[in-house]
This record gives C-alpha cells, structure tokens and sequence, in this order.
C-alpha cells in the first residue's frame, strides 16, 4: 500500500484533506452517511470542484482489522474523468486523521488460493489440450 493523501479534523470536525497522484490530485473531504442499514457506508468521499462545489466521488465503509481490532474505511474512488477507479483504504493516524492508503486491485486469478502445497484439479473427462496423460503408463522394475 503507498499512502496517497490525509485528511484531518477542521474546527467543525469535518475530515478535509487531500489525496495528490500523477493523475489525480484533489481536494477531498468524507461526509457521514446517515443511514440505519449496517451494511451502509460510513462515510461519502467528496472532492472539491473547479467551481469550488462538492461532488460525491465514492463512499468508504468501516472495517475491522483481523489482527489487531483497528477500525479502518476501505473503498472506491470514482468519476467520469478518471481512466480507473481508485480503491483507498484511510487509517488513523497520530495527529487524529487519516492517512489514504491505495493499493492496485488484485484480479481473482492472482489471489492465492488460500489452499497452499494443493494442486488444482480439473474434472474428470475434460480436454485441457496438453495431451494424453502418461501417469497411468508407468514401467514398473
């Protein structure tokens, strides 16, 4: 994960802050969602305008980290003017804000598979294209 930007708390206790990359680089801001489905948001992520208005670019939700219990947000950044999304995780930091952490999405083929030292299998009778297999055909001395 490469931290991209911060936010920290204004008078108000409005998170404000910034997210800076070769490609995006704004203003930005969460707003709480005010919502009684637990499966909702915590909080939307606005950015700043060039007409200096607040245009909701993506929503985080709270997590929890397995490992030590630290409540984090994870979530997507997204608009028309962007090539790609951007998925951002924000984690407290020290001053009382957010560090905004980015990491590149992983396709499902490049996860591991959670089963390690097991091979894959195929179902029986199905034509991968390498061949007949010669496992069978073993000379015995």
């Amino acid at each position: 994960m490469a931290n991209i930007g911060f936010l920290n708390a204004d008078q108000r206790g409005s998170f404000i802050g910034k997210i800076e990359t070769l490609a995006f680089t704004n203003v930005i801001a969460l707003r709480p969602v005010q919502s009684s489905n637990p499966n909702a948001p915590k909080f939307d992520m606005m950015a700043r305008s060039a007409a200096n208005s607040w245009i909701k670019i993506g929503a985080v939700f709270e997590q929890v980290a397995r490992t030590s219990g630290e409540v984090f947000y994870q979530g997507r950044i997204d608009d028309p003017s962007m090539a790609k999304p951007m998925d951002v995780a924000l984690f407290r930091n020290e001053e009382g804000g957010y560090n905004v952490a980015w990491t590149r999405r992983r396709t499902r083929q490049e996860l591991p598979s959670g089963r390690e030292g097991e091979e894959a299998t195929m179902p029986a009778n199905v034509d991968d294209g390498l061949g007949e297999s010669t496992a069978d055909n073993q000379v015995m001395h």
